[in-house]
């Protein structure tokens, strides 16, 4: 008996190596029942050893990994991005490096080496970015059981990190990996053993997904007004999803090319078909953005740094309902107002132009009681006018309201009772009722093409609609809940869509393509409450609640600007229509801006940036500032005359 426990002890000592992996792979992977299946099956195996198998087992596990190795490592890439002249870029890496060297020791039970390594790295430059997760993290240190039980903690290891590399940045990091790795205790005072070396690679394998801009490492590009340069924020990507990410050439232009995927087999006849309103062939098949219907644009005022538009403002005041959201229409004739209390009311800037409807039957019946046959009717008796009208519809308080841009005759809005209603706006009533969402609706917005639509809500979905289908034909992401999304808007062609995103960030989807993500913007500190494309299709505006605003080059997703003048959130961003040179930007600290679009892409072509002092860049870069005594403005619209138009709420 004793020959053959001394024969299993050596067989287990020969395969432990071996069950050590595929226990820590079970365990990486969070596979409980094939890892309690696969104990069940050496205690079979090792009767004799059937009551301390379980413990040798995390034993051998625990003595495989050496605490040291996880604090040497940190430590000694924190100290190579410090001393890096690349340390804006690098720096990234310090945050998920911290994090899965954490749930690590955590995992296999080192608690108070778990503690001792907070303590001892959690550095200021990423603790205030990510301080609510700190504080969630706090809490499961106590004991590895509640590692998987946290919702955070397993996305985390169910997701990848996504950082954006200069190429200098990534080959700065590449030679200090190679030099590393030839490193010996001859050669160096310090090295990293073979052990540590793998352990920093695989959690860079593992859990960090690398996109490297060919473009060489230029921090001091970006064109700053009262703004300090700071370090970007590494954001987590579902696995599923960042393995889809496409970083290929976009197509920002207004009018298709042949060269376009898909475009090639379109024929005309499909065009045509879109034409006549037959919407059912497939979704989206146009990509082109239409220009405005008229026949004298020579007439329109261009607008420029040395001709600044007009501005209207409208407030509105002794509101008995509290409102929720203001949008106006491509014209700037009809505003649109939605209320706490579920209703939606219609208005008429123009006095002239009156809002017509039939009369009730109760106003009609008396019409019944006389005798047509020698009675001519005029057509004035069927017909009420009025500057405003209430439609009611939902069962709860309206969140969004979006005009239909091409015949302006539709309206579309979203509610906290997670539908999304689409009324005519000229019987006054609802047509279509789209349900999707189980949570309330943040955002819509229609393309510019007209027939399609994106909504988004509080469920972390994004869905696509044709305004004659009840069901979506596109829902982003696939693989479900990533947070709320509260804004969402289409590019000028109608082949991308951004959406902003709870944890800060800007995602760019091709919509001709199932969950196509093209690109992440990352590098606001505050909830992104604004976003604008340019016309021209090269560049993205985005506006936080802080009163921060950067201006984005879609192609090379890069920061071109930082533009920090507002004290308060950004309600709204327009450019000046057909050549987008000006940038308007409207605040609820009452007040809105106007910004040289032109001068601030010139500057960062230039790279003049370290050159310009506070006031050089003031005179260049902000044109003029308007500012109401107290109205919060919460929405600005160009009109086709070029006047902007501007919609304010007094405090009261």
């Amino acid at each position: 008996m004793d020959k053959s426990k001394e024969s299993i002890e050596r067989l287990c000592h020969q395969f432990l190596p071996d069950i050590v992996d595929l226990l820590r792979f079970l365990r990486t992977y969070n596979m409980k029942e094939t890892e309690t299946c696969f104990r069940r099956e050496c205690h079979s195996l090792v009767n004799t050893l059937n009551k301390t198998s379980v413990t040798n087992e995390d034993q051998s596990i625990s003595n495989s990994i050496n605490v040291n190795d996880y604090f040497v490592v940190y430590s000694y890439l924190s100290n190579f991005i410090f001393n890096s002249p690349y340390q804006i870029e690098l720096m990234q890496f310090l945050f998920p490096l911290f994090v899965h060297l954490y749930l690590d020791l955590l995992e296999h039970n080192y608690i108070n080496e778990c503690q001792q390594f907070y303590k001892q790295f959690v550095h200021s430059t990423f603790y205030s970015f990510h301080s609510e997760f700190f504080n969630q993290l706090k809490l499961i240190s106590q004991s590895s059981k509640h590692l998987y039980q946290c919702v955070l903690t397993n996305a985390f290891r169910t997701s990848r990190f996504f950082l954006r590399l200069s190429m200098t940045s990534c080959k700065e990091l590449q030679n200090f990996i190679d030099y590393t790795k030839n490193l010996t205790k001859i050669n160096s005072q310090f090295y990293l053993t073979p052990s540590q070396i793998s352990l920093l690679l695989s959690i860079f394998q593992q859990y960090i997904k690398v996109d490297i801009n060919q473009q060489v490492f230029t921090s001091s590009n970006i064109v700053r007004y009262q703004t300090n340069e700071q370090p970007m924020t590494p954001i987590f990507v579902h696995t599923n999803l960042a393995n889809k990410i496409q970083f290929t050439r976009l197509y920002t232009g207004l009018f298709p090319l042949q060269s376009l995927p898909g475009d090639s087999n379109r024929s005309s006849a499909q065009y045509s078909q879109l034409n006549r309103g037959d919407l059912s062939s497939s979704y989206p098949q146009i990509n082109y953005n239409r220009l405005p219907n008229t026949n004298d644009l020579n007439n329109i005022p261009r607008l420029g740094p040395h001709q600044l538009p007009s501005i209207c403002l409208f407030t509105l005041k002794n509101s008995k309902q509290i409102i929720n959201c203001i949008n106006l229409s491509n014209d700037c004739r009809l505003l649109a107002i939605g209320f706490q209390s579920s209703e939606i009311l219609i208005c008429s800037l123009n006095p002239n132009n009156k809002l017509y409807s039939m009369k009730s039957t109760k106003e009609l019946r008396h019409l019944l009681n006389k005798s047509t046959r020698n009675y001519n009717l005029d057509t004035t008796s069927f017909i009420e006018t009025s500057n405003e009208r209430v439609l009611i519809g939902h069962t709860s308080a309206i969140f969004t309201l979006a005009f239909e841009p091409t015949k302006q005759t539709y309206l579309l809005s979203g509610s906290q009772d997670c539908t999304i209603r689409l009324w005519h706006l000229t019987i006054w009533s609802c047509l279509i009722v789209y349900k999707m969402h189980f949570q309330p609706i943040l955002d819509i917005a229609f393309a510019p093409i007209g027939h399609i639509f994106a909504s988004c809500s509080i469920d972390g979905l994004i869905c696509l609609w044709t305004i004659d289908k009840i069901n979506p034909f596109r829902i982003y992401p696939e693989y479900g809940y990533s947070g709320p999304i509260n804004l969402v808007v289409f590019h000028p062609n109608s082949n991308y869509l951004a959406s902003a995103h709870n944890d800060h960030t800007i995602h760019l989807w091709n919509i001709q393509n199932e969950n196509a993500l093209v690109r992440i913007f990352n590098g606001h500190r505050h909830q992104i409450s604004s976003l604008c494309f340019s016309p021209n299709g090269h560049f993205l505006v985005s506006g936080c609640w802080n009163g921060e605003i950067i201006l984005w080059d879609i192609q090379n997703n890069l920061q071109i600007a930082h533009l920090f003048l507002h004290k308060q959130a950004i309600s709204s961003i327009e450019f000046s229509p057909l050549t987008g040179t000006l940038l308007l930007i409207s605040s609820i600290d009452s007040t809105i801006s106007l910004w040289n679009c032109f001068m601030i892409t010139k500057i960062y072509d230039e790279k003049l940036t370290d050159s310009m002092n506070k006031n050089l860049s003031s005179h260049k870069i902000l044109l003029n500032v308007f500012k109401t005594k107290n109205i919060p403005i919460f929405h600005i619209k160009f009109s086709k005359e070029n006047i902007l138009y501007a919609i304010g709420l007094t405090n009261e």
